[in-house]
């Protein structure tokens, strides 16, 4: 269960609204392999866990204009949707890959909890 928005804005690395663009999970080495892939290969035409996002606002960090989710290939990893747009709270690993896990207060874009995150970050628009 992901702690409290405020909480995990302030624990995280980055923060960032953002269009998934990309679904790389095909050149995920050995894709072929995880659990994921074994019981669904069609849901890479739809959706993935190894995305490419289009950065369009950042409230927290200073990621580049497109970054890449990278997953673990764990239960814990999230399934973004293509075409999509996401909130995307989240870390840097020491080789510098962005990664964010269902744990994290990631949401795909709503007015409720955009309203929150504003409310966070006191912009009142």
């Amino acid at each position: 269960m992901p702690h409290s928005m405020k909480d995990d804005f302030e624990t995280v690395d980055f923060v960032i609204k953002g269009e998934i663009i990309g679904i790389k999970d095909l050149g995920y080495p050995n894709i072929e392999n995880t659990l994921t892939y074994k019981l669904k290969r069609d849901y890479i035409e739809s959706s993935g866990y190894f995305v490419q996002v289009n950065v369009s606002e950042v409230f927290k960090g200073s990621p580049q204009d497109t970054v890449t989710i990278t997953p673990r290939w764990t239960n814990c990893d999230l399934l973004f949707e293509k075409n999509s747009e996401y909130i995307i709270f989240g870390y840097r690993d020491k080789d510098g890959n962005y990664r964010t896990n269902m744990c994290t207060n990631t949401f795909k874009m709503n007015s409720e909890d955009m309203s929150r995150l504003k409310a966070i970050i006191g912009d009142d628009n």
